[in-house]
């Protein structure tokens, strides 16, 4: 497919940006690397269903790295920086990591530095950066590559690969970050990967001519992976960006038609569409303001309103233009999106479509479409899946795009598909009348008070990220007589709350503030309102603590390591049980 790509005439290439600026990759560049890569990695002897490590940010290079390993009919096995040690040890030795490719080896943690004599080689991307006993610059090994390229005999070598890769051979080991245990090892098939693109096909269209796709996660995670792979199939342009605090740069750059995002990107780009309205000055202001308030409340299905077009004019289409004003389709998955930000963006006529799934299912489970699309939900099945509802209100899927079972752990692999061949999600959902499928907790994540009494977390704590003040939230209420809370103070909210009082703005000046614990406290009270007793929120604590993948809190696809924030907040989590 990636080859296949390549050699179309009408395909433009791929572009990278680094130290502010694009560069671009030729198909015929990307081909030649790739073959080039392949080869090399043969003759430095890796084998068949041995597998090599990836640790580097997005790039056409991650994706050169992945399929001349596939070539070699190795797996691929995605890792990140911050990995803890000894979760890097168990995930090399498991997956049987032969050869390491990183971008550069400052990226890694002091830990993981002193384990690299481990691998038989380290390629380096990165020409400055330093290089172990056991290294190789990558621009060397392309060359080497190209060499054995030349030769005829090799380059048959390459023919032969392609002719015996079998759907069913695995391309890629993936591990998953549970939140306690050793991670699990997803083994995901060709096959698996090939029938859920030939499933999305139908869903999502694409233009080779006009549309531009914006790849801003992180292509180690499985769902902008197998974007990456749909965007191949149907040979449009993508550019891979470099660090999230520059997507504002990248959006008026690329003016991207297309990108795949988790909801803390879209609720940024929300924050930073609405400042306008604090920058605003009389009527102009008041304009502003109401077009944000009217966004906020009207049902998007319906059809808007005279005041909605006029303000479509007067204030949208400038919000619009501030993200590129270009986006056909923002595909947002991991987990939910806030159902105001959601009505919001969907008023002023951003093309936001919800979905579900899991590494597990390659990854997409259902999603909202063009043609089929209800706000709030996550969409209707793939066609090729079966899903239903089992005991608990568990989401169980059977399909081709399902994984067979975690490697090495034929222990697990007895527990996680019932009789008749459906994957436990671990999930809890239902369908509507309509076909719709919502999601609505992890039974996983069920938290048992010590009254007996069990919480869902994942509800509440979407109910509380709804106010403009909080960044975040987790529910705390596992063997404690009570429910609590852990909130993470939203700076730009707590700012434009706080500058109308004339108080000098600090983050520890908004912690300490009566008028945010005020407006939080009447938030927390209307939820529980809503809840039943043993669910409410009895106590919460506020932190003004940044929240981000370094600091260990957040999982690459941004959501809260549950175990690591009890753990971080251990003491303040006690003395709320104290007092």
């Amino acid at each position: 497919m990636f080859l296949a790509n390549c050699d179309r005439s009408d395909f433009k290439g791929w572009y990278h940006r680094k130290d502010g600026e694009w560069f671009s990759y030729s198909p015929k560049t990307l081909k030649s690397n790739t073959l080039a890569l392949a080869l090399a990695l043969h003759d430095l002897g890796l084998k068949d269903n041995e597998s090599v490590g990836i640790i580097a940010p997005s790039s056409p290079n991650w994706l050169i790295a992945d399929m001349a390993v596939q070539l070699n009919h190795a797996c691929v096995v995605p890792l990140f920086p911050n990995i803890s040690s000894e979760n890097f040890a168990y995930q090399s030795s498991d997956a049987n990591i032969k050869i390491l490719v990183i971008n550069s080896i400052e990226d890694l943690d002091i830990p993981l530095l002193e384990m690299l004599s481990i691998f038989n080689k380290i390629v380096c991307i990165d020409n400055d950066s330093f290089l172990p006993a056991n290294g190789i610059y990558w621009d060397e090994l392309i060359k080497e590559g190209c060499k054995l390229l030349a030769n005829k005999e090799q380059a048959k070598w390459i023919d032969r690969q392609l002719e015996s890769i079998h759907p069913d051979d695995i391309f890629s080991i993936i591990y998953t970050s549970g939140s306690t245990g050793r991670p699990k090892g997803v083994e995901l098939t060709h096959r698996n990967m090939l029938v859920q693109i030939h499933n999305l096909l139908p869903m999502f269209h694409f233009n080779r001519k006009k549309d531009t796709c914006l790849t801003i996660l992180p292509v180690a995670h499985v769902l902008e992976r197998m974007a990456v792979y749909v965007y191949i199939q149907n040979g449009v342009s993508i550019y891979f960006g470099d660090k999230p605090q520059n997507l504002s740069h990248m959006l008026r750059e690329v003016r991207p038609s297309v990108m795949i995002v988790v909801p803390r990107i879209l609720e940024r780009l929300y924050e930073s569409m609405t400042t306008a309205a604090d920058r605003a000055r009389g009527l102009k202001r008041i304009l502003i303001k109401h077009a944000i308030k009217l966004a906020k409340i009207k049902d998007p299905n319906k059809r808007p309103c005279l005041m909605q077009r006029l303000l479509n004019l007067l204030v949208y289409k400038n919000m619009r233009d501030a993200v590129g004003g270009n986006f056909r389709m923002i595909i947002s998955g991991s987990s939910a999106l806030n159902k105001s930000i959601l009505r919001f963006l969907l008023n002023i006529r951003l093309p936001v479509f919800e979905g579900y799934g899991m590494t597990e299912c390659s990854p997409v489970v259902s999603a909202n479409c063009e043609q089929a699309i209800k706000p709030g939900s996550i969409g209707k099945p793939l066609a090729h899946l079966e899903v239903k509802i089992g005991e608990s209100n568990e989401i169980l899927v059977r399909g081709e795009s399902v994984f067979k079972g975690y490697h090495n752990r034929p222990d697990l692999n007895a527990q996680i598909f019932t009789e008749d061949g459906f994957y436990r999600t671990g999930d809890q959902g239902y369908f509507d009348d309509d076909g719709y499928l919502y999601f609505t907790g992890r039974i996983k994540e069920l938290l048992k008070t010590s009254t007996g009494k069990y919480v869902c977390p994942n509800p509440i704590e979407l109910e509380i990220i709804r106010h403009p003040l909080i960044e975040q939230a987790l529910v705390i209420a596992n063997d404690r007589k009570f429910a609590s809370a852990i909130i993470w103070l939203n700076p730009v909210g707590a700012r434009r709350m706080l500058k109308p009082q004339n108080e000098n703005y600090s983050i520890e000046n908004a912690l300490e503030s009566p008028i945010i614990s005020a407006s939080i406290k009447r938030h927390i009270d209307h939820i529980n309102k809503k809840l039943s007793h043993w669910e409410q929120i009895r106590k919460w604590i506020l932190v003004g603590d940044e929240l981000t993948i370094e600091s260990g809190l957040l999982t690459p696809t941004l959501k809260i390591r549950r175990t690591a924030a009890e753990k971080r907040y251990a003491e303040e989590i006690e003395k709320m049980y104290q007092q």
